[in-house]
């Protein structure tokens, strides 16, 4: 009896050690085919790269509070991208230092790289968070694959906005500022146009060219900001309009760094490597946001702004804008203004509408003439 018991547990055993590696063999496979699944998913390239955002607010806590509701946002929206953090390894390997802006060399490095759709670039603007908090931020989508800005935003929001009767409503947390802001910017550019590629018109003009603003005024980087600001109200009317890091790396390559205005030689190799028939730059006077209570203190506004044409260089508009927030303003202080990025928004209308009109047929859509 012993022994027939014995020899039972001894077939047991033997039949436990078939069966274990059996076991492990599938357990093996199905840890290989699940890794190799999520292989396939990381080889895929990524619809975004997000290129580090230049920090033209000088609050070192920009980066941090904005660029995660970023991710969030772009995570909600179910696309792929790699981060700047990402990214990093691969800028530094082939000496790409972009910081806001790409050149034509880094655009294409990227693209045969990652295969990737798209690059984000932006900055941050402005960050408030004494008494009235203030956010205000820039962003742009380049088509790696044709090169053309595609979409733009610049975003600008101050707690006092949601300000109600009674004082009801006022967002005094910079984090939930943050939120809503970030939130505007993405709305703004999504969903992405297709096919954007710019059409020459009857006059030989495909796209406007933007010549960095210069900065007279009293804020730190306020002539980059409203470059910015101005690109977006450009792609928003239906312009086209040449990546800013491009004309940059042209400047470099002339050895010349044009900001404010644009000599004839670098207007006529803008014109011929981008066929930007229109330069559009200025001066930025005074871009100061509200300080202290936003009953007793508005944002204001000033600068010169001109467009020339690079085929004769002629200057054939220029403007002096200017606006505060109270500006037009009704009882009970309805319709004030209390961030700085809208108002500039409404300022640069003006400009648009007249440019517009001189130029319609030449870069607006692209459009044919007889």
């Amino acid at each position: 009896m012993n022994i027939i018991r014995k020899s039972g547990w001894v077939a047991l055993g033997l039949a436990l050690l078939v069966w274990a590696p059996v076991r492990g063999q599938d357990a093996a496979v199905d840890t290989l085919a699940q890794a190799a699944a999520v292989a396939a998913t990381d080889s895929l390239p990524p619809e975004f790269l997000i290129l580090p955002v230049v920090n033209y607010s000088e609050k070192v806590e920009a980066h941090n509070l904005l660029t995660p509701r970023l991710h969030h946002y772009l995570d909600q929206l179910g696309v792929t991208y790699r981060s700047s953090d990402e990214l990093r390894p691969l800028l530094r390997e082939h000496r790409i230092r972009s910081r806001g802006w790409i050149g034509l060399e880094g655009a294409g490095i990227l693209y045969r790289e990652t295969k990737a759709k798209y690059v984000l670039l932006g900055s941050w603007d402005i960050l408030r968070t004494e008494t009235n908090p203030e956010i205000g931020l820039s962003l742009r989508v380049l088509d790696l694959e044709s090169l053309v800005l595609i979409s733009a935003v610049s975003v600008g929001l101050t707690g006092d906005d949601f300000t109600q009767a009674l004082g009801l409503g006022r967002i005094t947390s910079i984090e939930v500022l943050a939120n809503i802001a970030m939130q505007r910017a993405i709305d703004t550019l999504f969903p992405l146009p297709t096919d954007i590629v710019p059409r020459m018109s009857y006059r030989g003009c495909f796209q406007v060219a933007l010549i960095p603003f210069d900065n007279y005024s009293n804020t730190p980087n306020a002539g980059d900001i409203v470059t910015n600001i101005v690109l977006s109200r450009l792609l928003a009317q239906g312009y086209f309009v040449v990546e800013p890091g491009f004309i940059r790396e042209l400047g470099l390559t002339l050895e010349i760094i044009n900001r404010g205005g644009v000599d004839q030689k670098s207007a006529q190799s803008i014109l011929a490597s981008f066929g930007a028939c229109r330069v559009v730059t200025g001066t930025v006077e005074k871009f100061d946001v509200a300080r202290g209570m936003p009953a007793l203190t508005v944002p204001e506004f000033a600068l010169g702004i001109r467009a020339m044409s690079p085929q004769d260089g002629n200057l054939y508009m220029m403007e002096e804008l200017q606006g505060a927030g109270s500006d037009g303003e009704g009882m009970f202080q309805g319709g004030r203004i209390h961030a700085l990025v809208p108002l500039a928004n409404k300022v640069l209308q003006d400009f648009l509408d007249d440019l517009a009109s001189n130029n319609r047929e030449d870069i607006l859509y692209g459009d044919q003439g007889p």
